[in-house]
């Protein structure tokens, strides 16, 4: 085991002079992030309606590092936030109404069609599925970055699954990280319950986290995190909550209130 951790630690450190912190990155969810972030597919939502508690799985974004992974893979809605997920469906089918959805087959298909002449979605991907971030209820996100940790014990937490690794961002700016790593203590991390599980060196937990209480949801219309980032103009998204959707639009470096979904 020691020896496999000094090759990684020595793979690691050569990273380091090829590529940015932000790329060699090995993490998924980690105690003290402000969001889990996943993907919202036609084909997982209509799975996830047969659920009582829907499972979502990380949106893991960044390159693969050669030492393994660290921290937890996947966020179940509990009963408390049944209705949450209800929205989300909903959510989805408003975005598919002005963005619709895009299929590609996974392999030539005679009979690529229902019955009722719709997709099979086992033969197809979904090439533009949505990014959706998971808050707590009370997270106040136009005062803060959306799509940023604002982690400040990532290395600590990191720990605990691997020695050697780094920071997965969504938005990779030397702006953005700076102000996700100073800020960090003064964000709420996301409020739920690590599962019963043995940490595995290098191995991601694939038991869900637990919300301890109500979330909210953010639905993005692209996956240009970094324009979010530096509210340029015109850049819209969903605001879910038990209660309702509402939709919202960037106009002068400020989020503004579109119009109430339902």
């Amino acid at each position: 085991m020691r020896t496999i951790q000094l090759i990684c630690l020595v793979v690691f450190l050569s990273l380091l002079t090829l590529v940015s912190p932000a790329d060699a990155t090995n993490d998924y969810f980690l105690p003290d992030d402000a969001f889990f972030p996943s993907k919202l597919r036609l084909k997982d939502l209509k799975q996830q309606e047969q659920e009582p508690e829907p499972v979502f799985n990380y949106n893991y974004i960044c390159e693969l590092a050669f030492c393994g992974y660290a921290g937890y893979s996947q966020l179940k809605l509990d009963k408390q936030n049944s209705e949450l997920a209800q929205n989300i469906r909903k959510a989805y089918s408003y975005i598919r109404q002005r963005q619709p959805i895009r299929l590609v087959p996974k392999k030539v298909v005679k009979n690529p069609g229902t019955k009722q002449g719709l997709p099979n979605l086992e033969n197809f991907n979904e090439i533009n599925s949505l990014s959706i971030f998971f808050y707590n209820a009370d997270h106040d996100w136009q005062r803060w970055k959306i799509a940023v940790k604002y982690n400040e014990n990532w290395r600590e937490e990191m720990k605990k699954f691997i020695n050697a690794g780094s920071y997965c961002a969504f938005v990779k700016t030397p702006a953005a990280l700076n102000h996700s790593q100073e800020q960090g203590k003064n964000v709420p991390p996301l409020n739920v319950q690590l599962p019963e599980a043995n940490i595995k060196t290098g191995k991601p937990v694939d038991s869900p986290l637990t919300p301890k209480g109500p979330l909210k949801a953010l639905i993005l219309y692209d996956d240009d995190y970094e324009q979010y980032y530096d509210m340029r103009n015109g850049k819209r998204l969903l605001e879910v909550t038990s209660q309702g959707i509402t939709e919202y639009v960037i106009h002068r470096n400020r989020w503004k209130k579109y119009r109430l979904v339902n």
